[in-house]
This record gives structure tokens, sequence and C-alpha cells, in this order.
């Protein structure tokens, strides 16, 4: 690769020369996929990390300290934490999965039953963030089935406010839906 790879073609990338990542970018790319691949087993995964690999080189392009012969190491090195933070994060997600299971053995549970599980708990902590007042409200209103004029006088705010409140506690919550569908 070496002959290939110059301290120009490297300059010329810390300036921001796109021509200089592609030609980086090509010479590297099924390399560091092939290498990626070793470790995770997949070929589309292995793609998708190599990626980002190439986005970390683009991003930090700038602070490039590197010769010819380091440059090797330097994509190498991106790579190689690429896969172990991938690992890692997949090692979390199973075992926070696994985990779920353990405490729920009586019951199978299905792809869509994790996803409604997440989501529920997305839309607790959401509502949790929310404002002291349209967190209050939002509860008083769908928990406790309190009607809308009942919660004006209780708490001692217009009917208007309740409403509004309302909706935006609506809002924020169908922004968190919105990203599962």
């Amino acid at each position: 690769m070496n002959n290939q790879l110059t301290d120009r073609l490297i300059e010329d990338l810390k300036g921001g020369d796109h021509k200089a990542y592609e030609s980086i970018f090509m010479t590297y790319f099924p390399k560091v996929k092939y290498y990626i691949n070793g470790f995770v087993k997949s070929i589309d995964i292995a793609e998708e990390l190599t990626q980002n690999v190439f986005l970390k080189i683009w991003e930090n392009r700038q602070s490039l300290i590197i010769s010819v012969k380091g440059f090797d190491s330097y994509v190498f090195t991106i790579a190689y934490r690429q896969t172990i933070d991938y690992i890692r994060s997949k090692q979390v997600r199973e075992s926070f999965y696994n985990d779920q299971m353990i405490q729920q053995p009586d019951t199978v549970c299905t792809e869509d039953e994790y996803i409604a599980e997440e989501t529920r708990l997305l839309v607790e902590m959401e509502i949790e963030n929310m404002p002291e007042k349209c967190r209050k409200i939002y509860k008083m209103s769908r928990n406790e089935g309190i009607p809308n004029y009942k919660i004006a006088e209780q708490l001692n705010v217009s009917q208007r406010t309740v409403e509004n409140q309302l909706s935006l506690a609506m809002k924020k919550i169908k922004a968190i839906l919105g990203l599962f569908c």
C-alpha cells in the first residue's frame, strides 16, 4: 500500500482534498473491511464499520500528524477500536436482553414485545423529563383519568392551560414514537 500512498496524499487529505480522500478510501477500504469481517463474521456489519472508520479519518483529517509508514497503523487502529466498540455494545444489548428473559421466565418475549417494552420505557423517560407542570397535568389526565376542567380547578389554572400542556406533552410523546415508525 505504501507505494500508492505518499506523504503528499496525506497532506492533501489534511487540507480537505476529496480526491486524496477517495484515493485513500479506494486503497484501504477492501483490506479494512476484510480485517473487521474477521472479528464480526458479517460482511454487512464489516462494511458499515469500515465506513465508520473512513468517516473518522475524514473527521480527524486536519489533526493527522503521521507519515506514510504510520498511516497503516493509524487506519487499522481506528478499525480495531470501531470493532471493539461494536462488539462491546452488542454484548451489552445481549446481556440486557438476557436479563429481561431471566426476570420474566414464564413469558416468551417476542421481538414485538421487546420493542413495545423499549418504547414504553422511552415514553416514560420522556414524561419524566417534561417540565413539572406539564408532567403533572399529563399524569392526572392520562393515568388518573381526570377531566381537563377538574385538573384546571385542582391546579388553579385555566382549562386552556391544561389543554395546551396536554398538547405539548402529546407532541413530545409523538416525537419519541415517530422514531419507531
